[in-house]
């Protein structure tokens, strides 16, 4: 179990920052990746996001950070994370195409962009799944590695993904206009609102 924890846990200290950071670039330079056209800006950024992958994994163990242990309870409370991160997967994989999660509209010029405001499904429920679902992940895979470095990441990626949240509502808001507008008043950012029902 310890080889398992510790594989989870550079896993998720050598990929996630730097997948957060392309994002953290696309969506306030989207007009001028629009310009380089999607290929261009995936073969950097990927390559970009290489590199720094790469860098992390040189320093794995300064990352991780101290080895709490196996802890029995962590992984019993993670597998709620997981049940519902499946859950919340399994919702919003029905309403996005391919080209939708790797962010083709916000890289196309104008006239070629696809996509409609979703708002059926989860999306009538929360307005990003899939950043609720990365975070309860991320949880998830902390409380089972349990290493001090992976608790230190989730509190540094919650003001990242906050932030990547509100860059892409202003791109969806300039691309959906008072539609957007609102869809963001009538549905929570992350967090859902339980009514009673009369």
């Amino acid at each position: 179990m310890d080889a398992v924890r510790h594989f989870l846990a550079v896993l998720e200290l050598v990929v996630l920052p730097p997948l957060a950071c392309f994002w953290l670039v696309i969506h306030p330079y989207a007009r001028w990746w629009r310009t380089v056209g999607p290929l261009q800006t995936y073969l950097t950024l990927v390559a970009a996001c290489v590199v720094a992958s790469v860098l992390l994994f040189q320093i794995r163990e300064l990352l991780i950070g101290r080895d709490l242990g196996t802890n029995w309870s962590l992984i019993a409370i993670s597998s709620v994370f997981f049940a519902a991160m499946t859950a919340l997967e399994l919702q919003y994989w029905k309403y996005l195409s391919v080209s939708t999660l790797i962010g083709l509209p916000e890289l196309s010029p104008p006239g070629l962009r696809k996509g409609k405001l979703l708002r059926e499904g989860i999306y009538g429920v929360v307005r990003h799944p899939r950043y609720l679902s990365a975070l309860v992940s991320l949880v998830g895979i902390a409380l089972v590695s349990n290493y001090i470095g992976l608790y230190i990441l989730v509190l540094l990626l919650l003001p990242v993904g906050h932030l990547t949240m509100l860059l892409e509502e202003r791109e969806l808001a300039e691309r959906f206009g008072d539609a957007y507008r609102q869809y963001q008043r009538s549905v929570p950012r992350l967090i859902p609102r339980f009514r009673r029902t009369r």
